[in-house]
């Protein structure tokens, strides 16, 4: 399993951290990769990596916010240091947040009971766009067992019932769903949500046989109508970042994808 590093147009690669395809023949749906601009980072998740996802917000904090030995022992070292720790703090509490806790238990959010999932990572937006954080995650989860449904009803399996579109999509020729789903809190005084969220999920088949399936979930929220407005935006990102999805694996032939990685990947 190889993982992203930096560079600019990132590309993060990957693949089962764990589950019953381990030990199956080789095949090209084993890792697979897409693009990523700067400013975006790969956290793994799951039981046992800990120190790995540590050392992914440790690299990020450090490429954010650089030491500067000339002001080591300083006031503006202090400083430094104080705002590091913020950083790493705050890119905590977005992994909490995006579902880390619950990958980091090895607990899954899915209606899926019969099914054995493995979370593998968490991608974060760490850079701020005009001084405002990007509200924005990816999630990378793994479904084993899923024998004999098509892309739909997975998608309805993991996402229930409630949700507002789905559509078959072709992932680098396998088939797949791309499926919407839109959520509101408690309206306020005249109508608008406090809050609302929007998550875009894509479900490709790994291995028909096998029953093993690949999750990416996109996940953005706003709370006013220009806010909406940005989250419809990085709606379109999203889509456009799954245009450039490719397998990886022995095999496959993957094109227009440089040897490149995202920051803070282990």
């Amino acid at each position: 399993m190889t993982g992203p590093a930096a560079g600019p147009a990132a590309g993060p690669v990957t693949g089962p951290a764990a589950g019953p395809a381990t030990g199956s023949p080789a095949t090209p749906t084993d890792t697979w990769a897409f693009l990523l601009p700067p400013g975006w980072a790969r956290f793994p998740l799951g039981a046992g990596r800990g120190k790995e996802r540590d050392a992914a917000v440790d690299e990020v904090v450090a490429r954010a916010l650089p030491r500067d030995r000339a002001l080591a022992g300083g006031p503006q070292d202090a400083d430094l240091a104080a705002r590091r720790e913020l950083l790493r703090a705050s890119l905590r509490a977005a992994l909490t947040g995006a579902g880390g806790a619950d990958a980091e238990a090895g607990t899954s959010t899915s209606s899926v009971t019969s099914t054995s999932t493995s979370t593998g990572a968490v991608y974060l937006p760490t850079v701020p766009i005009a001084g405002i954080a990007v509200p924005a995650s990816i999630t990378e989860t793994e479904l084993f067992g899923e024998v004999g449904h098509s892309p739909a009803e997975v998608a309805e399996r993991v996402l229930g019932r409630t949700h507002d579109t789905s559509e078959a999509v072709d992932l680098d020729g396998r088939p797949g769903a791309r499926v919407v789903r839109t959520g509101h809190d408690v309206h306020r005084e005249g109508g608008r949500p406090a809050r609302s969220t929007r998550e875009v999920t894509y479900v490709v088949s790994r291995d028909e046989a096998a029953g093993d399936w690949l999750v990416l979930s996109f996940s953005t929220g706003w709370s006013s109508r220009d806010t909406e407005r940005l989250a419809e935006t990085l709606v379109e990102f999203f889509d456009a970042v799954m245009a450039t999805f490719r397998w990886t694996g022995p095999g496959s032939n993957p094109v227009n994808l440089p040897e490149r990685r995202v920051p803070g990947s282990a």
